[in-house]
């Protein structure tokens, strides 16, 4: 009798914990076949919301099929495998443009990324299931704190971030100017995280999270449509942009003949974009070969070897037209080219990767920017004096091979250019590659100070003729229309490859090279007069204070649900050992 009353009490026991318990204990399990259908919807939704589909809308529910598996699904070994191949696939289908560049190191990063996929499932269960967090606040809060760490940690990759497929949602895209992209990728997490309550809870919990996330994206519309009503000023500087697509198999030719060919095709284009009067007319990244900094041609040719003479004799050739081009036409020239700096003895110190504007006034100086966020593996290979051997088997995953360190050297400041047009003046700054993909470069520039932007607009440039990929250049279009939104700052592009145009600070494309109503893969010239404005925006004052907040709270609940498993573990001992003892002495 003791043995039997000491079952009922455990029983009992069980029974009042289990009913205490989160819903999501109650759900039944998904059969396996169910979970394998339903967590492909999640990467499958995933790449369509992205160019060249642009179904944007799918973005909001990409998150939710995965999250529902992985909440009223079984998981182990298997399981955490299936995920992470997932991820790799997803990632490997839609990075494929990068196999031309670096096949090794394409392999390599697509092996990185997809630890996203197991990760999300893993900090969504412990939010979920042990602390109680509906999903509605645990999805956007797992998916945004990775997504923020996969584009800050090793100078980080952002590419595919869930808020830049929103670019086309231009209502919603206003409210990227609060907390940024990552601010996005969140908002578009509550709506994933609403669809999974109304799938996990029973009624009438059930409508809670999607009412919650109704209103939530009804603020966000209205703040959307405010914003959009406000007005620009249209009295901004004329810009010219000069697009051709030469694939870097050419820009690498050591023809030195060759080169001057490519500068003088761009120097032809750029008189006729000259005859439309613009303030600024602007190459793409790299698109001058060689040196053109003031260190390197004020070199004597004859301190060189015959090789070295006969590179500096050209990049002086080439200063010297581009500055008599500025002052007869009467208009600055921004060009994007390198740099090259020596030590004492003569030997390479530092090579960097610049923009360089030549301006009408004769005998000035040109003004130039050393980009500062480097492309690791693609402008520098990490770890060459902490671990040499590391190093070296990184060089062989590059484009290069392993005998050929071309790392460059970052640049010390976010400087700035003044471009002055009769008697009105702008102050702008170039975003050189890749930089205008991360929200960091972009909101130094623009960042306040004395209560005014830190640049009226922003000129990016950039060489991506390393691809023949129509979807790279697009998706590469919609990281400029979230930097001029979080900012408040118009943009110009000029890229080597495609989509050279204009962007408002509203993120609206204004204007594209087109030939034959294609953008890509064509040559060109657009002109366009850039609308100013004066927003200052709030990510332009605290940056990724949200996301950041986010990273900390996930840690700590990381540390609380741990402490919360050993808590449990420790009061279900004495409980068990008690029930076993009145068993036995019940015998």
């Amino acid at each position: 009798m003791r043995f039997t009353a000491g079952l009922t009490r455990r029983c009992a026991a069980l029974r009042v914990e289990s009913e205490a318990m989160d819903l999501t204990n109650k759900d039944p399990v998904l059969r396996a076949s169910t979970m394998l259908w339903l967590s492909l919807l999640t990467p499958i939704c995933l790449t369509l919301a992205f160019p060249p589909f642009y179904l944007w809308p799918l973005a909001l529910a990409a998150l939710a099929p995965m999250s529902i598996c992985a909440l009223r699904g079984k998981t182990g070994w298997r399981w955490w495998a299936w995920y992470y191949l997932l991820g790799y696939v997803y990632f490997a289908i839609n990075l494929y443009w990068l196999i031309i560049v670096t096949l090794p190191g394409y392999v390599v990063l697509c092996f990185y990324l997809a630890l996203v996929f197991p990760l999300f499932v893993f900090i969504l269960r412990t939010l979920v299931r042990d602390l109680k967090i509906p999903a509605i606040v645990a999805v956007p809060v797992a998916w945004t704190t990775l997504e923020f760490l996969r584009g800050t940690l090793f100078t980080g990759f952002p590419w595919f971030s869930l808020g830049v497929a929103l670019a086309p949602a231009t209502v919603l895209l206003q409210s990227a100017d609060l907390f940024g992209m990552y601010g996005l990728t969140f908002l578009a997490g509550i709506a994933s995280g609403a669809i999974t309550d109304a799938v996990r809870i029973a009624p009438p919990r059930r409508w809670i999270s999607p009412v919650a996330a109704g209103l939530i994206f009804l603020a966000a519309g209205l703040y959307g449509l405010y914003r959009l009503a406000q007005p620009l000023n249209p009295r901004g500087p004329k810009i010219a942009v000069i697009q051709r697509y030469i694939p870097q198999t050419l820009k690498d030719s050591p023809d030195t003949a060759q080169e001057k060919a490519m500068v003088n095709k761009y120097l032809a284009m750029s008189v006729q974009a000259a005859a439309e009067h613009p303030d600024l007319i602007a190459w793409p990244e790299t698109s001058v070969p060689g040196f053109l900094n003031s260190a390197w041609l004020s070199q004597s040719p004859d301190e060189f070897s015959r090789a070295g003479r006969h590179l500096l004799e050209a990049d002086q050739h080439f200063a010297v037209e581009l500055a008599g081009f500025s002052v007869r036409h009467k208009v600055n020239l921004l060009v994007g080219t390198s740099a090259i700096h020596f030590t004492a003895t003569g030997k390479t110190r530092k090579m960097q990767n610049i923009a360089v504007m030549f301006t009408p006034a004769a005998g000035e100086l040109p003004q130039y920017y050393a980009k500062r966020h480097l492309v690791p593996f693609g402008e520098y290979v990490p770890f060459k004096k902490s671990w040499p051997a590391l190093h070296r088997f990184l060089l062989g995953l590059t484009p290069f091979g392993p005998n050929n360190d071309y790392s460059l050297t970052p640049g010390n400041s976010w400087s700035r250019f003044t471009l002055t047009a009769g008697k009105a003046a702008w102050r702008f700054a170039v975003p050189i590659c890749y930089e205008d993909v991360m929200s960091h470069p972009a909101r130094m520039f623009a960042r306040v100070r004395d209560g005014r932007k830190g640049v009226a607009f922003l000129m990016s440039i950039s060489n991506d003729g390393w691809y023949d990929s129509r979807p790279e250049l697009q998706q590469h279009l919609q990281s400029d229309q979230l930097r001029a939104v979080e900012n408040r700052v118009p943009i110009a592009r000029c890229v080597n490859g495609g989509y050279c145009g204009f962007v408002n600070s509203d993120g609206q494309i204004i204007k594209l090279v087109t030939h034959h109503g294609r953008s890509a893969f064509v040559r060109g010239i657009a002109v366009a007069r850039l609308p100013m404005d004066s927003r200052i925006t709030l990510f332009s004052r605290i940056g990724n204070a949200f996301s950041r907040l986010l990273v900390i709270l996930s840690i700590l609940a990381m540390a609380l649900a741990l402490a919360r498993r050993l808590y449990l573990r420790g009061q279900r001992a004495p409980r068990d050992q008690t029930s076993l003892s009145a068993g036995t002495g019940g015998q």
